[in-house]
């Protein structure tokens, strides 16, 4: 693991916040906290705002299930709620970050090599696009779907 990130310190600014979102949607899909996807969703909205922060940790969820359904291990992350654990990486954390530095870098090469990596040496189209497209969502502007302003009612005759 020694070319991997070993802690969130060593993360890019841009890709460091999806580490929580994440272990939450891990945790969910091991079985280990069946409801923390609320947690990963919550985390994302108030992190990038409503409209970009759901579509973030949508697609977060479809690239980890897609990474899952091609392995016959679960990927290892640390609890996402263990204060002790939050600055530092598990080997597998640190693969998928590198994948999604790589994709947000444009370097095909290094992403496909990643993803066989943890994938098991099955590289799916699905779990290519699912990637592909987070690490199109990083590079947005925050947005947010609700209204500046409450609706007003009119009399309509």
């Amino acid at each position: 693991m020694s070319s991997f990130p070993k802690a969130t310190s060593e993360l890019s600014p841009q890709i460091a916040p999806l580490l929580p979102v994440f272990r939450h949607h891990l945790a969910a899909l091991h079985g280990n906290n069946p409801l923390a996807w609320r947690m990963a969703f919550s985390l994302a909205e108030q992190r990038w705002g409503e409209g970009l922060g759901l579509a973030m940790a949508h697609r977060s969820q479809v690239f980890l299930s897609a990474l899952l359904a091609c392995r016959n291990v679960p990927l290892h992350g640390f609890d996402p709620l263990d204060i002790d654990e939050r600055q530092n990486l598990t080997e597998d954390e640190a693969i998928l970050m590198s994948i999604l530095s790589a994709m947000c870098d444009d370097n095909t090469a290094q992403a496909r090599h990643l993803i066989a990596r943890v994938a098991k040496n099955r590289v799916t189209a699905e779990t290519v696009k699912a990637g592909l497209s987070l690490a199109h969502l990083l590079g947005s502007p925050s947005t947010s779907i609700r209204r500046p302003q409450a609706p007003k009612l009119r009399a309509v005759s």
